[in-house]
């Protein structure tokens, strides 16, 4: 007879954990591209780069370095109206301008100022774009971060519901899924999935979804309605359609082998 040992215990929130970083890794993915693309056609010319000419930076450097990026910005909107790859660009210098100051020199009135100037530029940036709802979720995230009301959360919240109703975005979608969940937002949580979970699955059913698609249905099969056995064949066919250097086949590659390996894990819970 089978003899049957105790599961061994994983941190619940691992999981969690992964999923929160692969969805934010998404997003900044996406938010990188657009920010590339818009910086590289400015007029106004970068920096060289932290580390060009010295092997081994300091913190010191760093700083310098990020306080020169912001400088350098700053003067560029100065003198060009704001617009939301050099907004972005600028808030992704404070955010490193904050961390630097948190980690090596603990200026917290710094820091506080940082995060004042980022939560500024994108409340800027949801002006300018009020139907962006990746704008809306970093501010979203910024509110929590920052401790401000609960009330300018939730209407952040519902006001990005509404605009990934009127139009899809998947990847928006599944980072304010992921804020829901980590914010123990349950019941919202459910909403959220259940609508992109009927949006996303008609489109793979009548074949009108593309692997990008096919990717976030999968993530979603996975990690939130625990059909990981469904997840894999999206997956499996996206390696055989994408080339193996592209950012999809890659994240299929990777979410694949870490379903498989959640597999493995499920069967060594028992022995014989």
């Amino acid at each position: 007879m089978a003899n049957k040992v105790h599961r061994r215990e994983r941190p619940k929130d691992l999981k969690k954990q992964r999923w929160a970083a692969i969805v934010a890794a998404i997003l900044a993915f996406g938010m990188l591209a657009s920010v590339v693309g818009g910086y590289l056609g400015l007029t106004y010319g970068g920096g060289a780069g932290l580390g060009q000419e010295q092997a081994d930076p300091q913190p010191e450097d760093y700083l310098a370095y990020y306080e020169g990026e912001v400088e350098r910005l700053e003067e560029y909107l100065d003198q060009h109206d704001p617009s939301p790859p050099v907004l972005v660009e600028l808030a992704e210098n404070y955010r490193y301008l904050s961390f630097i100051q948190q980690m090596y020199f603990n200026d917290q009135e710094a820091v506080e100022e940082y995060q004042g100037r980022v939560l500024s530029i994108y409340e800027t940036l949801t002006d300018l774009e009020p139907d962006n709802p990746r704008f809306r979720l970093e501010l979203i995230n910024i509110y929590q971060e920052q401790q401000k009301d609960e009330s300018m959360i939730s209407e952040e919240i519902a006001i990005t519901q509404q605009l990934l109703r009127d139009n899809p975005d998947p990847v928006a979608h599944l980072s304010l899924i992921a804020f829901l969940d980590a914010d123990g937002r349950e019941d919202l949580k459910q909403e959220e999935v259940d609508w992109l979970y009927g949006h996303l699955g008609s489109r793979v059913a009548g074949g009108e979804a593309d692997n990008e698609e096919n990717l976030y249905y999968a993530f979603l099969l996975g990690e939130y309605m625990d059909e990981p056995a469904a997840a894999k064949p999206l997956l499996e066919e996206i390696l055989t359609e994408e080339s193996e250097d592209s950012w999809l086949y890659r994240e299929a590659e990777n979410y694949l082998s870490y379903l498989e390996t959640e597999d493995d894990l499920e069967e060594d819970t028992y022995l014989d």
